[in-house]
Order: C-alpha cells, then sequence, then structure tokens
C-alpha cells in the first residue's frame, strides 16, 4: 500500500469513528468570578479500556469552540480528570497524554485531535512545529497541573485555517474515539489570549499560533494537514468501484467488463455495472456527471488517447438513456492518469478504466 492510500485508509477508518452518536451535552463551565464560558459538548473518555496494559487515564472533556482567524485555525477545550475516580492515579489526565502524545512516544503533544469537514470529506490534522522533535501547536501534556488534576484546564490545538463557508465540524479529541459533532466554527479569537500552553478555566485562551508558525507547520506536515476522506464501496464482484469524499463520488468501471480487447463498443455483460453507476448517480441527487476514459500504457500513447475518448463517449450514450434529465460531460484522459503502475497484468487492468465522477444534492 503506498502512503496515499495509506492516509486514505486511516481517513476512511476515522470517519467510520466520527460516525459515532454525540456523546453528551452539558452546561458552561462557570469561570473563577462566576461568569461562564462557551461549551459544547462535555465528553467522558477511559483510555484505560483502550490500553489496559499501560496506565492511561480516566478524563472529562468540555469542548468550548473553533476558532477560525487570519491564516490558522485553533481549537479551545478543557480537561481534568474525571472526579469518579478521585483515589486512582489513572485519573491524573497526564497519564492518559503521556501514552498518547508525550515526546517519547509518538510526538503529539497533548492530543491527536482532529477536525472533520464532513460536507467536504475532509480531516485536518493537528499541526506540528517540529515533526521530527516532536513539538506541536497545541498544549503539551507535561505542563498540565498534576497537583490540581480535578480543575478543569484549558487547552488548544492548532490546524490549517478552514475555509470561509465551513460553519460547524466534528472533532475528535484524543485517538480513542472521543468524539463531539456539530462544534460551531467562528470568526476570530476568543479573549484574552494568554501565553501560555494551558490556562485555568475562565481566565483566558492559550495563545493561537501566528499566521506563519501555521503556514510553516502546514508545510512540513507528513501526509499533509488537510486528509482527504473517502467511503469505499463496489460490486461484489470487482465490476465497480467507487469512493466518495463529502459529496463528491468516483465511480470506476473496469473497461474489461464494458469493452472486449481494444474495442470501443459496449458489450451486453456491462448492462449490470452500468445500471448499478446509473442507480448511484440517481440516488444522490445529481444533475450532471462527468465520464472520463482511461487506458494503461500498452501501446501508442495518442492510440491510448483516442481510445479513452471513445470509450468515454460510448458510456456516455449508455447512461444517457438510463439517466433522462441528467448532463454529461465526456472526456478521455488516455493513459496519462494510473491508479497502479503498469507492470503486471492485474495493475495494468485496473489503469483500463472509465470513470463518472458527481456530486450529490446539486442545486
Amino acid at each position: 500500500m503506498n502512503a496515499r492510500n495509506a492516509r486514505n485508509a486511516a481517513a476512511a477508518s476515522m470517519l467510520a469513528v466520527l460516525s459515532a452518536p454525540l456523546l453528551l451535552t452539558g452546561p458552561a463551565v462557570a469561570a473563577e468570578e462566576g461568569s461562564e464560558i462557551p461549551v459544547v459538548a462535555v465528553a467522558r473518555g477511559d483510555a484505560s479500556t483502550a490500553q489496559s496494559s499501560i496506565p492511561n487515564g480516566r478524563y472529562e472533556f468540555a469542548v468550548h469552540g473553533v476558532y477560525r482567524y487570519d491564516g490558522g485555525t485553533v481549537a479551545y477545550w478543557s480537561v481534568r480528570s474525571d472526579t469518579a475516580y478521585d483515589s486512582d492515579e489513572l485519573s491524573d489526565p497526564r497519564k492518559f497524554h503521556w501514552r498518547r502524545g508525550n515526546f517519547e512516544n509518538s510526538g503529539f503533544g497533548i492530543s491527536e485531535a482532529s477536525l472533520v469537514v464532513r460536507e467536504r470529506g475532509e480531516l485536518y490534522t493537528t499541526l506540528l512545529a517540529d515533526e521530527g522533535a516532536g513539538i506541536c501547536l497545541c498544549t503539551n501534556a507535561l505542563v498540565l497541573d498534576d497537583d490540581e488534576p480535578q480543575e478543569w484546564q484549558t487547552v488548544y490545538a492548532a490546524f490549517a485555517e478552514l475555509p470561509a463557508e465551513v460553519t460547524r465540524v466534528s472533532m475528535h479529541l484524543d485517538g480513542y474515539g472521543t468524539v463531539v459533532h456539530d462544534v460551531p466554527v467562528s470568526d476570530g479569537l476568543p479573549q484574552p489570549q494568554v501565553d501560555a500552553e494551558t490556562v485555568p478555566v475562565g481566565q483566558g485562551w492559550p495563545t493561537a499560533p501566528d499566521a506563519d508558525a501555521v503556514e510553516q507547520a502546514a508545510a512540513d506536515r507528513s501526509g499533509g494537514p488537510i486528509w482527504v476522506l473517502h467511503e469505499p464501496g463496489g460490486a461484489a464482484d470487482g465490476s465497480w468501484r467507487s469512493t466518495s469524499s463529502g459529496e463528491e463520488e468516483t465511480v470506476d468501471i473496469s473497461a474489461d467488463v464494458l469493452f472486449d480487447f481494444d474495442e470501443a463498443t459496449i458489450t451486453a455483460a456491462a448492462d449490470r455495472a452500468l445500471d448499478d453507476v446509473a442507480a448511484r448517480i440517481r440516488a444522490s441527487g445529481a444533475r450532471s456527471a462527468t465520464v472520463i476514459g482511461h487506458t494503461d500504457s500498452t501501446g501508442d500513447e495518442a492510440y491510448n488517447q483516442d481510445l479513452s475518448e471513445r470509450r468515454a463517449h460510448a458510456v456516455e450514450q449508455a447512461l444517457k438513456s438510463r439517466l433522462p434529465g441528467i448532463a454529461l460531460a465526456v472526456e478521455g484522459r488516455g493513459e496519462t492518469e494510473p491508479v497502479a503502475p503498469n507492470d503486471t497484468d492485474e495493475n495494468r487492468a485496473l489503469n483500463r478504466r472509465v470513470t463518472v465522477v458527481f456530486v450529490g444534492g446539486e442545486d
């Protein structure tokens, strides 16, 4: 599996986790002066159930919100030990975060927090200031106050800047499946900003990194600061396979199912696959789709380009009768976009395909 496929597989797994129900909604956490700060939800985690052989932590989260500012995004939440376990060493929040994020382990600071924009099919990963040394743009576990573990401590994690149209995200807090959905995204930073990695709740907000630091960390992030979430699907017989990213879906139909060798005439054996693809397009609510032909690299490049175009037109005609009222565009890309190396019969078969791309719920 190559690095890109590995990232997509991990992101797909994360998307499955993020389908979990919202945990708990809760009241605002009171500040020391008697005022209140925003709380989207309160969640409880028990890391000891995930890695029972190593002390981790039982803890509580109070999620405050996600804030977009010029050049970056920052999430704020507060953490404390679970008051139900006040005599248990696992109640120290440092125990949990030591395992998940201390420099001597994974190198992700306090958290493996991430933000998911489901409608765009994107996962925003916590940024690292120095990936080799494990220094993150986030609160590090070692600065948590272990003398007062049951007091709320406000922490942060920084991400690449969210698009302006994004108003809500799902937030994965800890790498163990603690998830809060529908976290609001606000413009501008809450005040006051305090020059510290963690702040007692109600006394301000850890300072968000400046735009230059975010830009550099995003450029250096292994795998990129934003991962595309793909949900795979397909026919049991392998005649077609699909991936979806947000509302966009891509369906690859095997050319070996659609056509005889070196031909561009649809075979009778292709009817079931074409029926399946047409049904997916109708169910999505899409009003348009793009049909793209691809070949392997065997033979002349110009010939392969022409063959890809003829095959795309053939599929367009076959879908047109199944999809009245849906606009179909056609492209041929020849051998220029392989999905596998052209080094074996099996891989070349993967590259011989016709791709149909559509976006659900179009206006």
